[in-house]
């Protein structure tokens, strides 16, 4: 009996360290980042890319949100843009003419007519987000797809 009480005794001494760790740092419930980079990497160079990457990327903030048990909306689009911003960072800096393929205005146009941001997308109403919030996703997801489209194109050239 005196080895079982000291087994336990031992176990809670390991254990409660652990458990307290866990209670300040609660686990985030869905890795947002990973799934952006496995989904966006597995799209291929194809005529429906832009459909295929928009799909990971509202499948993200889907899962993301419940993870998180459907109380993080806003911290799950923060996430995603967040995501967008430096994966867009990463091909201009890889590609230094990207930026400048994906802003001109006709490179788009007649390919993807929705790939025009509103012209105040203040006025966006999305319940439990502010438009602060549904500004920035919106426009880096715009430039996000434009410069995906642009890095493909880029890297199959290199090939």
């Amino acid at each position: 009996m005196r080895i079982i009480q000291s087994c336990v005794a031992a176990l809670a001494l390991v254990l409660a360290p652990i458990l307290a760790a866990a209670d300040r740092h609660p686990s985030p419930g869905f890795d947002t980042e990973g799934y952006l980079v496995a989904c966006s990497s597995r799209t291929l160079d194809v005529p429906l890319q832009t459909p295929m990457l928009q799909l990971c990327v509202s499948k993200a903030r889907e899962l993301c949100n419940m993870g998180r048990e459907m109380q993080s909306e806003g911290d799950c689009l923060a996430d995603v843009t967040s995501w967008l911003e430096q994966d867009g960072a990463r091909i201009e800096s890889t590609y230094r003419e990207a930026s400048e393929q994906a802003e001109a205005p006709s490179a788009f146009a007649d390919l993807w007519p929705q790939a025009t941001p509103q012209a105040d997308c203040s006025t966006t109403q999305v319940a439990g987000l502010n438009a602060t919030e549904l500004c920035a996703y919106q426009t880096a997801l715009l430039k996000w797809f434009k410069l995906r489209v642009v890095e493909r194109h880029q890297s199959n050239r290199n090939r």
